[in-house]
């Protein structure tokens, strides 16, 4: 017995394969800040969900959440719950979902692909995908990413021994419907949607090799799986539907869903190929192996020998040609000026029909297969490929053509990526020679090696503060870049780790040593994941800058429920103008303001003081500059016989809009200073 044979089998595998996403993200979890928008905004809500004893509306301060289910926000505030408490203000406690479901991610890729593939290459597949980028990234987020890739790959696991054959397809169907149920209240109908595709994936491409796709699925008709969705799915929305006056559906389906069909949802759009172009980084280390595993698979279902039938290539140029007359059609229209708001031209201009791709591929191929001749049954280890290769192409095509893309919502196909290196590393430990495929594996995997090395290392933060500290209006670039300058340098030890792991996966895998290529890729994508984690991202405050208001409010003694450190009253809320990021609401207060309820006008009554304002002097979207609010706010203070009290300046970039800003915390108090 091999070595991979020992730790593939056993208790072993899943502990191993647990600790490498677990241990991978955990630094992420517990040092960096809250992240915004989209991670402030679900933790926030989910406190809220705590401090109100309401789980049924989902609210950002006075503001209706209708976009996303419940169903994270009932597991962040969970956590929350029980290892802290609503009064707390960190973070990690509403990222330990996501931390647990990627790292349950992992094992459920392991599950899903011992059937499919065997146990050897499934392990290999689960090692990395546990490893890689943006698993790890998305398991320190507390959005719902993290827990629905694991819902999603336990639901294609349980897919798949149905349609090899099991002999429970009652509990393996069951299986099915309840992780469908349960993801439909964490992100709506993406699960429901993935396996859809591969299920009808691998049922069309029945027909198009045997003329039959056979009726594996049967079980999945029983009436206990749709009456458990309903079950469990319909309660919720009947509920927040009538909370909400029947706004919910309207804000989750016709303002959030069809927002991101037809158009880039929020402004974000992109390129064609967006996720493509972002996997060497995002899927770094298990690039090494991704167009091997591709090209071993596609060989292995086409025949004998890697022939491709007349059949197959006539299936598969059909397909190429819809995907690049939809490809045209989409982004050709998006180059059409607007016509009139409602007009028949403008409806057609902005229609974006590529999400609909996987679908009419599946068509397509049923209408070609009518006259395909009976012929035996595959191989499960044919089958098994199959269902794979229909679930990691089918869910990249959707959201590759979706018109709103984000880097993380190809998420859902990396285990079934990573299960197909897991085959390709088996079949070069067994002999089989892939030289081209091998070549460009390399040159991915070295691609993201390199671009991960160059952004985390100190100088590229350096030259990036000198690109930056010349867009601030208020203050010079040299002074800018002054106080940044503790920010420039960080540990770099184990960024030379992560490099040499990296050299060192490249040399194995040239040598043959597949398994060893894959360990120290693994161990290189987790070291630079923790200098990242670790040493980068926290020390740089100069983009962190809800931590930079935190700065700026030490310096008066401003920081809500903080008054004991500087034995002075603290403030009960602090007023802002010029800065409205969601962290800042999480981490210093549900209670405090910011534009447009920031009242303008200092209060006249005694019991109201120590007011506490911070003060963006580079808002240029304010209808007041600030430095006229802040004269008045001045004056009022002499009227008021009140005392002023000004902290320095800080500075910092808020990356999440790329705009400079300057903050400096006022602190008024009643009467003489304290």
């Amino acid at each position: 017995m091999t070595v991979l044979d020992r730790i593939s089998t056993g208790w072993k595998a899943w502990a191993l394969l647990f600790l490498i996403t677990f241990g991978a993200a955990a630094p992420g979890v517990f040092l960096l800040p809250a992240l915004d928008r989209d991670e402030s905004r679900f933790a926030q809500a989910s406190k809220e969900m705590l401090e109100e004893n309401n789980y049924i509306l989902i609210q950002y301060q006075d503001e209706l959440r209708n976009k996303k289910p419940a169903g994270i926000h009932w597991l962040q505030a969970a956590s929350t719950a029980l290892l802290t408490g609503p009064e707390a203000k960190q973070i990690w406690t509403y990222r330990v979902p996501s931390w647990l479901g990627a790292a349950f991610a992992t094992l459920a890729c392991f599950w899903a692909g011992i059937p499919l593939i065997g146990r050897r290459a499934a392990f290999l597949g689960a090692a990395l995908f546990g490893s890689t980028l943006l698993l790890t990234s998305e398991a320190h987020i507390s959005k719902t990413d993290g827990v629905l890739v694991f819902l999603t790959t336990l639901g294609i696991g349980a897919l798949g021994r149905l349609y090899l054959g099991t002999d429970k397809p009652g509990r393996m169907a069951f299986l099915v419907w309840l992780t469908v149920s349960a993801s439909f209240l964490i992100k709506g109908p993406v699960t429901m949607m993935v396996v859809a595709y591969a299920g009808l994936g691998v049922w069309a491409w029945g027909l198009a090799a045997e003329g039959k796709g056979r009726d594996w699925w049967r079980p999945l008709a029983a009436w206990q799986g749709p009456v458990l969705f309903v079950a469990m799915v319909l309660p919720w929305f009947l509920w927040i539907q009538a909370a909400t006056n029947g706004q919910y559906i309207e804000g989750a389906v016709g303002k959030d869903l069809k927002d991101k069909f037809t158009g880039a949802s929020e402004g974000h759009g992109g390129w064609p190929f967006y996720h493509l172009t972002h996997m060497p980084a995002w899927f770094f280390p298990a690039t090494l192996l991704l167009v091997a595993g591709i090209v071993t698979a596609l060989k292995r279902v086409a025949g004998q020998g890697g022939i491709m039938t007349p059949a197959v290539r006539r299936y598969g140029l059909a397909a190429a040609a819809l995907f690049a007359l939809l490809l045209a059609l989409n982004y050709g229209l998006g180059l059409v000026p607007p016509f009139a708001a409602g007009s028949v031209a403008e409806t057609l201009r902005t229609l974006k029909p590529l999400p609909a791709l996987p679908f009419l591929l599946i068509g397509l191929i049923w209408w070609l297969s009518r006259e395909v001749p009976a012929a035996p049954e595959p191989s499960d280890e044919v089958k098994g490929l199959r269902l794979i290769l229909a679930w990691g192409l089918l869910t990249y095509a959707f959201f590759e053509l979706m018109p709103t893309l984000l880097s993380h919502y190809i998420l859902p196909a990396y285990p079934a990526f990573g299960l197909l290196c897991g085959y390709a590393a088996v079949r070069l430990i067994d002999g089989v020679k892939m030289p081209v495929s091998n070549v460009t594996g390399y040159v991915l995997f070295a691609i993201g090696a390199i671009a991960l090395l160059a952004v985390s290392w100190p100088g590229a933060t350096t030259a990036y503060m000198a690109d930056q500290a010349g867009e601030f209006r208020t203050v010079s670039s040299g002074e800018v870049l002054a106080a940044w300058t503790p920010y420039r340098d960080y540990p770099v030890w184990l960024w030379w780790g992560g490099f040499a792991l990296a050299g060192l996966a490249l040399i194995e895998a040239a040598r043959r040593h597949v398994a060893v290529g894959i360990a120290f890729g693994i161990a290189a994508s987790i070291a630079l994941g923790w200098h990242i984690r670790i040493f980068m991202l926290p020390s740089q405050l100069w983009v962190q800058p809800t931590e930079t208001a935190r700065l700026a409010l030490e310096d008066v003694c401003g920081v809500p429920g903080e008054g004991d450190l500087c034995n002075v009253p603290a403030p009960e809320r602090v007023l802002t103008l010029g800065y409205a990021e969601p962290s800042y609401v999480l981490t210093l207060g549900t209670q405090n303001l910011h534009p447009p309820q920031t009242p303008l006008d200092l209060p006249t009554e005694a019991s109201a003081y120590p007011v506490v304002y911070l003060l963006n002097f580079e808002d240029r979207k304010a209808s007041e500059p600030i430095t006229e609010t802040a004269k008045r706010l001045r004056a009022e203070a002499g009227r008021l016989g009140a005392c002023l009290t000004e902290g320095d300046s800080h500075y910092a970039i808020n990356y999440s809009n790329g705009d400079p800003v300057h903050f400096r915390a006022w602190r008024f108090d009643w009467g003489k200073c304290p």
